[in-house]
C-alpha cells in the first residue's frame, strides 16, 4: 500500500516505513557490536542527521538523552507515539526483560519488512483494477451526460425512441449529476458513524467485531497478529522469559479490540496454572498452531532450563501459521482484485454498448 509518514512529538519528527526499518537494523547492529543502548542511539541519530533528515535524528538523540540518564528504552519510547507504536514499544520491553536486545531489534526490522513487502503487493494488484473503475465512472458519467443526450434529440427527430441501456445510463447520469449532493450527505454521515464508533470502547468493539466478519479479511488480521506473536515466543523463551511475561508483548501486538479481549483469556489461564498450550487456545489460536506447542511441552528439557523442544515445536507452528498468512493474504488480494476487474469491465461495457445501441 502507499508509504504512510508517522509524526512524531519531538520536534515534528516524521518517519516513514522504510526509515523505521533502517533505524531497527542499525540498532540491531550496534547491539551486535556490543554498544550500550545509549551509544547505539547516539550512532543511529548521527547517520540520519548524515541524511539530511535532522528531525528524526533530534527525536532519536532524544532518546539517547532519556535512556542515559536511567529510562529505559520502552519507557523513553512513549515520548514518541507517533514513531513507534505499543508494538514496538512492547517488543523492546520483551528484549529489555530477556537481556536480548539486539533479538528484539532483529525481529522488528524483520516485522518492519514484511509489512512493507505485504503493503506493496497487494497495493500493485488492487491499484490497477480500482484505477480502471473510477475511469470507466467517469467515462459513463461524461457519456450519460454530453454524449447520449445529444443521441436521444438526433433519434427523437428521426422518431425513435432511445434504448433501455442507453435511455438507464441517462437516468442514472442525470440522478447523481442533480443530487449529488445526497451521495456525499451519504458518505459524511458513514465517516461520521464510523468515528463515532471508533472514539468509544463499546463502539470500538462493535467496529472491530465486524472488522473480523469481513470475509476472508477478517482471518487474515487474525492470522497476522498471531503470526507476529508466534515470531517472538521462541526466542523470548530461549532467553529464559516465562510464559506470563509474554502478556504485554501479545497486548500490544493485538489492534483489534476483539483480539485483545482474546489475550485477556491467556493471561487468566497463564496465572491460574494453566499451560502455554491451553492459553494459546483460550486466547484463539488455530488448532493447527497449538498441536505442536501442546506435544513439545510436554518433554522435559534436554540441556538445562529451557525446553528446546518447545522452542522447537513454537517455530515450526510460527512457520505454518506464516504459510496460512501468506495464503489468506494471496486469497484476499485475488479476490477483491478480481471483483474490481469484473466491475470495471461491466461499467465500461454498458459506456460502450449505450452508445452502439444509441447510434443504432
Amino acid at each position: 500500500m502507499l508509504t504512510l509518514k508517522l509524526s512524531g512529538n519531538l520536534g515534528g519528527a516524521t518517519l516513514e516505513p522504510r526509515d523505521r526499518e533502517r533505524f531497527f537494523f542499525f540498532m540491531a547492529m550496534m547491539m551486535k557490536t556490543g554498544q550500550t543502548t545509549a551509544d547505539a542511539l547516539r550512532a543511529v541519530a548521527k547517520a540520519f542527521r548524515a541524511e539530511q533528515k535532522d528531525d528524526v535524528a533530534n527525536a532519536i538523540s532524544g532518546l539517547a538523552q532519556k535512556v542515559s540518564q536511567g529510562k529505559p528504552l520502552s519507557a523513553a519510547m512513549l515520548a514518541e507515539r507517533g514513531m513507534f507504536s505499543d508494538m514496538h514499544r512492547a517488543a523492546i520491553l520483551a528484549g529489555e526483560a530477556a537481556n536480548n536486545m539486539q533479538k528484539s531489534f532483529e525481529v522488528l526490522r524483520v516485522l518492519e519488512d514484511k509489512a512493507i513487502q505485504s503493503k506493496r503487493a497487494g497495493l500493485a494488484e488492487l491499484l490497477t483494477p480500482f484505477l480502471m473503475l473510477c475511469l470507466s465512472l467517469v467515462s459513463v458519467f461524461n457519456t450519460g451526460l454530453n454524449t447520449l443526450p445529444i443521441m436521444a434529440k438526433v433519434r427523437e427527430a428521426q422518431g425513435k425512441p432511445m434504448g433501455m441501456i442507453p435511455q438507464g445510463i441517462m437516468d442514472v447520469t442525470a440522478f447523481g449529476a442533480h443530487y449529488w449532493y445526497l451521495f456525499v450527505g451519504c458518505l459524511l454521515v458513514a465517516l461520521f458513524v464510523m468515528w463515532s464508533l471508533n472514539s468509544n470502547p463499546a463502539g470500538r468493539t462493535t467496529l472491530h467485531t465486524l472488522q473480523l466478519r469481513i470475509p476472508i479479511y477478517g482471518r487474515y488480521l487474525m492470522y497476522r497478529t498471531y503470526t507476529q506473536m508466534l515470531l517472538y515466543f521462541p526466542y523470548l523463551i530461549a532467553s529464559g522469559v516465562k510464559p506470563k511475561q509474554l502478556i504485554p508483548i501479545m497486548e500490544g501486538l493485538a489492534t483489534n479490540t476483539v483480539i485483545k479481549r482474546r489475550i485477556e483469556q491467556f493471561n487468566h489461564t497463564i496465572t491460574t496454572g494453566g499451560t502455554l498450550a491451553q492459553a494459546m487456545t483460550k486466547s484463539g489460536f488455530p488448532e493447527l498452531i497449538v498441536t505442536p506447542v501442546a506435544v513439545a511441552e510436554n518433554y522435559a528439557p534436554t540441556s538445562g532450563t529451557v525446553n528446546d523442544v518447545l522452542i522447537e515445536g513454537m517455530q515450526h507452528a510460527h512457520t505454518i501459521l506464516e504459510r496460512m498468512l501468506n495464503d489468506t493474504h494471496s486469497r484476499f488480494v485475488g479476490v477483491f482484485s478480481a471483483l474490481l476487474w469484473v466491475l470495471g469491465g461491466a461499467v465500461m461495457m454498458c459506456d460502450m454498448l449505450s452508445i452502439v445501441l444509441a447510434q443504432g
